[in-house]
């Protein structure tokens, strides 16, 4: 449901925040219809535009397309271990990764995130996902790229817009009801009497805010909503063009009648925006008729194809190829798949898996402050004994599998630097299988291999021996 205006925050800087992430959180969701309305407006006539905006082309996302290819951190469930090898089950539940997966790609497509953490009835710590265009935020001075105030705008039953401002600096949490002039009004007591006056969350720590603000890179700030603002203005521009080229399929593919000193009954005028334009409406079953307004008799002819619908498919594929180094991609991140991919730009794999790294240590950052968070919620709720500190948590990404072309690649290209002697079976080992992540586990491995193969090749008789 759209903000009205009379609610939306007091500080500028809050508000242009909130109107690029609700346009960034639109794209993702595929509801732009209005969105490339309003860039065909700008970018073609009055005349022009009435039509292109009947039916707008959205189909064109390069925006969503580029950032659904790049969010593979979560694709499978990252690995998690602490020193004291705790009981995880009451915070990495089932729902976690499922949630942070959607997370990740908000987090790309907006610059930031937000998870918010709850202690539900079953026992676990719950995970939510909260649209930043609904929060306004106070950093902590110590580390300003994380927050200690939270005001949170909600929409709850009956139509009523209220602010839920968690304070973890001093303690006070209570909700706000604002009105069409903007005037707030506690109403704690209303929604939840049972913390009038009280923070809901505090243990032998302090008081806990159960919010974790993801980034897309690490800084020094709460918001870097501004990052990749090309690719979402070249996005609405793209389906503004597309749509233009749907028009000329269906309209202008086709060579254009015209006719001198000759009349026709079928006419009409229409009136667009306060231009009249003449058209004739017609179909392939439609019969036109003429008559001669001239003394030298009339011409009927023809002009050529106003649009050439192959090449100009092309040259907007070529356009949106472009736009891939708004999302930080190189060309040597591209792959070329053909027509019938249906897409202008498709990541590498090895494209998809540089993102992936370079990403990595924010949300893992972010990651380990969201498991401590979880971890004091269960201390306090269902008295576990899980560890507090962020740093005693240990993520591990997973990252994206080899193709099986990748890995007879890989696999070849290990081979024959063996072969030459240029690296040992200890690296060969390692390389061929990431998750060994010791020469010791390595050597341990070979060892256990060479033994294997030693017994299966011993005759039947020897071993009975």
């Amino acid at each position: 449901m759209k903000i009205p205006s009379s609610i939306l925050p007091k500080s500028k800087d809050d508000r242009d925040r909130w109107r690029v992430q609700a346009l960034r959180q639109r794209l993702l969701s595929g509801d732009v219809q209005d969105d490339v309305r309003e860039e065909i407006r700008l970018l073609f006539a009055a005349e022009v535009a009435a039509d292109l905006e009947l039916a707008p082309d959205t189909s064109r996302n390069t925006f969503l397309m580029v950032t659904q290819q790049l969010a593979q951190n979560y694709t499978k469930p990252p690995a998690i271990t602490t020193e004291s090898d705790a009981d995880l089950s009451a915070i990495v539940t089932p729902r976690l990764w499922p949630t942070q997966r959607a997370n990740e790609l908000k987090t790309r497509a907006l610059g930031e995130s937000i998870i918010k953490l709850d202690w539900s009835v079953d026992g676990e710590v719950g995970y939510q996902i909260i649209d930043p265009a609904t929060v306004v935020l106070i950093p902590d001075p110590d580390r300003p790229d994380r927050p200690i105030c939270v005001e949170w705008l909600r929409l709850r039953e009956g139509g009523v817009w209220t602010w839920e401002i968690w304070n973890a600096k001093d303690g006070t949490f209570r909700i706000e009801a604002q009105d069409d002039r903007g005037v707030r009004t506690d109403v704690t007591a209303d929604y939840a009497p049972e913390l009038e006056g009280a923070y809901p969350h505090q243990d032998g720590e302090g008081f806990i805010l159960p919010f974790v603000l993801y980034h897309s890179e690490i800084g020094a700030r709460l918001w870097n909503y501004t990052t990749g603002a090309e690719l979402v203005s070249s996005t609405l521009r793209a389906c503004s063009l597309w749509s233009s080229w749907q028009e000329g399929f269906v309209n202008s593919a086709h060579p254009q009648r015209y006719a001198l000193d000759a009349d026709s009954q079928a006419g009409v005028t229409r009136n667009i925006r306060g231009i009249s334009v003449d058209v004739i409406p017609t179909d392939r079953k439609s019969i036109l008729k003429f008559r001669s307004t001239g003394q030298g008799g009339s011409t009927l002819s023809q002009f050529a194809p106003a649009m050439e619908p192959r090449s100009a498919a092309e040259a907007l594929n070529t356009y949106e190829s472009g736009l891939a180094i708004y999302a930080g991609l190189n060309p040597s991140d591209l792959q070329t798949t053909g027509a019938q991919s249906g897409y202008a730009i498709v990541v590498s794999r090895d494209g998809q898996r540089r993102k992936a790294e370079e990403i990595a240590p924010a949300l893992m950052m972010s990651d380990k402050l969201l498991l401590a968070t979880a971890a004091r919620l269960a201390n306090l709720y269902s008295g576990a004994a899980l560890p507090t500190d962020p740093n005693d948590y240990s993520v591990q990404y997973r990252g994206l599998e080899e193709s099986p072309a990748e890995r007879k690649q890989n696999a070849d290209a290990v081979a024959l630097e063996l072969e030459l002697g240029l690296l040992s079976r200890v690296e060969a080992l390692r390389r061929l299988q990431p998750e060994i992540t010791t020469d010791a586990e390595a050597v341990e491995r070979l060892l256990t291999i060479d033994q294997t193969n030693k017994i299966l090749s011993t005759p039947d008789e020897v071993i009975n021996e």
